[in-house]
């Protein structure tokens, strides 16, 4: 929905099955190719196909689609089972969500828990604080000090951007990329993929004719 693509086409729930048998010959025949020159696997179209969904199969999913793609980015759920944990195993980066409230401070703070006993380090956990602008009783440095750690990256509050983004089905980084919240974003994608934002920025058609961007919604 938030990338305006049709929901009927074929999902994660359709690829996983196939790798059971060896990768198929196309990877092309399970995504859908966005406007911004991303790939894109679909999230299981109900829960009861999501059930489906192993941390076996997952782990063959990720591995098949780095073979032929520059980068992997997988949207999680925003609660801990299996499947997220094997996901999370194999990932190089795990960008963690936050916001000036309390609830989300003392999620976090149980989340980096979890990490710590998985072995993971502040260099593959990195802290994302959305709404870092907003003016409500909770500083960053406040969230820093609950939490033990410096957040790493913080994106400004604007909900008229990106909800009128989200309803068209448009990402606000190409519907408005001047904004402080799309910069924002461009600086967060740089740092993820070690370039400068104006390299990032630069020459995407060039870039969209090598290996794609990945993504699974």
């Amino acid at each position: 929905m938030l990338l305006n693509l049709n929901p009927k086409n074929k999902s994660i729930a359709d690829l996983i099955p196939e790798l059971e048998h060896g990768e198929p010959e196309s990877m092309d025949t399970f995504v859908i190719n966005h406007s911004a020159g991303i790939k894109v696997l679909l999230a299981p179209p109900s829960p009861e196909m999501a059930e489906l969904i192993t941390p076996a199969g997952a782990k063959r999913m990720i591995e098949a689609l780095r073979k032929s793609n520059d980068l992997v980015v997988v949207d999680c759920m925003a609660s801990f089972n299996d499947t997220t944990l094997a996901i999370l195993d194999l990932a190089d980066t795990v960008l963690t969500m936050l916001s000036l409230e309390i609830t989300s401070i003392k999620n976090i703070r149980l989340f980096l828990e979890v990490a710590e006993q998985l072995g993971y380090d502040s260099e593959k956990v990195r802290l994302v604080l959305n709404r870092a602008d907003s003016s409500l009783g909770i500083r960053v440095a406040d969230v820093e000090h609950s939490i033990g750690r410096r957040v790493d990256h913080t994106i400004v509050s604007d909900g008229r951007s990106v909800v009128y983004a989200l309803n068209r089905g448009v990402p606000f980084f190409l519907s408005n990329r001047e904004a402080q919240v799309s910069q924002d974003i461009l600086r967060l994608a740089s740092a993820v993929v070690g370039t400068k934002p104006a390299e990032a920025g630069a020459d995407t058609k060039k870039a969209a004719q090598k290996k794609s961007l990945f993504a699974w919604r």
